[in-house]
């Protein structure tokens, strides 16, 4: 992976979709379904979050952004329908518009040594990471890991300076290098099974402690001032010749669940990197992917302090 990603790399982020928030009342309302202070939102600056069940479990993670008064959604196109539908729920109450906008844009990942001089060019470049910077026609976002960027713009004409001295990267990188940042996603298979503190967001800066109300905010908080989770993200990696889905099953050598995947992505040949959330009593011992005859799991370390 580091020697792909030492020249500058472009990378289609296919798999991710956005919807739009609208409405006089839209800051309001978002603040009180999400984990994340919409207040600190603003044009040059996003934030990392999550919609919670009223059991403090995560129902989609996203990335939050503010772009000429419309608030936007950034997720996997597989998340997104489901989470309009949960927001819907509550709208119905506010004077808000939910609307998937996923093919009005073009979704870019950009990453590499020499990027940010490129950007700085084109007056495209956060300040810091989760920063944005934006143009008329193309809206940057600094993300965590590696300094690398995601590009949205309505028009490929925009992005004219990705050109052909770029190299072309997959999908794979991409979750690679989130999960070398220790930035979890949930998906399909997984949504209503983790708290916020499970997934490590209070480490990555998705969930505000001081902003008030919101769903779930009664037990999340409960669990950050009065008690402990019993497990958390770790990072680790471990040899195969398939991948396995989020939400596998993690086994010891007694059949018993230790935790599950979250996401994975290969790195090299059968070599695979994991985001898993495990019990913190199980890493002190042998971990299998699936059952006890599969894959071990080997600890890695994450790039920030819990």
């Amino acid at each position: 992976m580091s020697e792909l990603i030492q020249k500058k790399y472009v990378i289609k982020l296919v798999d991710l979709g956005i919807f739009e928030v609208t409405g006089e009342k839209s800051a309001q309302f978002l603040q009180g379904q999400l984990t994340c202070d919409v207040t600190e939102i603003s044009g040059k600056q996003s934030r990392l979050g999550a919609h919670c069940d009223v059991k403090g479990r995560i129902q989609a993670t996203f990335r939050l952004l503010l772009n000429h008064g419309a608030y936007y959604f950034l997720l996997p196109r597989s998340m997104v329908s489901h989470l309009i539908q949960c927001l819907q729920k509550y709208a119905v109450f506010s004077a808000v518009n939910l609307v998937d906008v996923t093919q009005n844009w073009e979704i870019i990942g950009v990453g590499g040594p020499s990027i940010d001089k490129l950007l700085n060019q084109q007056a495209l470049l956060p300040e810091k990471n989760n920063g944005v910077a934006a143009s008329s026609t193309i809206i940057s976002l600094a993300i965590p890991g590696a300094n690398r960027f995601i590009l949205l713009t309505p028009s490929k004409k925009s992005i004219f300076f990705i050109d052909n001295t770029f190299n072309k990267l997959t999908l794979n990188h991409w979750h690679l290098l989130d999960i070398m940042a220790g930035i979890p996603t949930i998906y399909p298979e997984t949504i209503a099974q983790f708290t916020p503190q499970q997934l490590n967001y209070p480490a990555i800066n998705g969930v505000s402690f001081s902003k008030g109300c919101y769903i779930g905010q009664e037990i999340i908080a409960r669990t950050h001032y009065l008690g402990k989770p019993k497990s958390r993200l770790y990072r680790a990696d471990f040899q195969t010749n398939s991948n396995f889905p989020p939400g596998t099953m993690l086994q010891n050598k007694g059949h018993t669940h230790q935790g599950n995947l979250i996401m994975t992505a290969k790195e090299k040949d059968n070599h695979f990197q994991a985001l898993a959330c495990l019990q913190n009593q199980a890493i002190s011992h042998t971990i299998h992917v699936e059952d006890p005859h599969g894959p071990i799991l080997n600890i890695l370390e994450l790039p920030y302090s819990l």
